[in-house]
């Protein structure tokens, strides 16, 4: 049997079963246009860990689909939406970790710097704060308006270190 775009996921789990294939799709992968993202659906898409994930967690998140209903579309398309949403993902993550960069000095890794991670929810609790909404409430808001409250943060917070530089290299 060939796959073609009539294909189901259930036809090619069952002929493949065992075979590794994933390599070879590249060659038929078009990238789609995905929906803006929210930031809870960054969360939940966060959890694509295995290539099962790949095709199930982003029809589930974004498209509300259940395993079943995945099963019937045709496997090219499932594949072509989960791995262009697996890439959307990977792009935010590069951005993320070319903005948020960030150097402690040796003072700060003595005071315990790298002992400060509050994840996620650091992230709700905060952006909850400035906005006087609930913490549940921030899952709803466009990923991109998360980001940009981070960045404006963070970018608040170096100036402040520079700021708090200069005026002790004065005394």
């Amino acid at each position: 049997m060939k796959i073609t775009s009539k294909t189901t996921i259930e036809n090619v789990i069952l002929m493949l079963k065992g075979v590794d294939f994933w390599d070879q799709l590249e060659t038929v992968y078009s990238p789609e246009k995905i929906p803006e993202l929210t930031y809870g659906q960054r969360i939940d898409l966060s959890t694509i860990n295995t290539r099962s994930e790949l095709l199930f967690i982003p029809q589930k998140v974004l498209l509300g689909l259940n395993e079943k209903e995945v099963m019937s579309k045709p496997f090219i398309s499932v594949y072509n939406f989960g791995l262009s949403v697996y890439r959307e993902l990977e792009r935010m993550t590069v951005r993320d970790e070319n903005t948020f960069k960030y150097k402690p000095t040796p003072e700060e890794v003595r005071a315990g710097f790298y002992g400060i991670d509050h994840g996620v929810f650091g992230v709700v609790d905060r952006i909850a704060q400035r906005l006087s909404i609930s913490h549940e409430a921030v899952f709803d808001l466009p990923e991109r308006r998360v980001y940009a409250m981070m960045k404006i943060d963070y970018d608040s917070g170096m100036y402040q270190r520079r700021l708090n530089k200069i005026i002790s290299e004065k005394k």
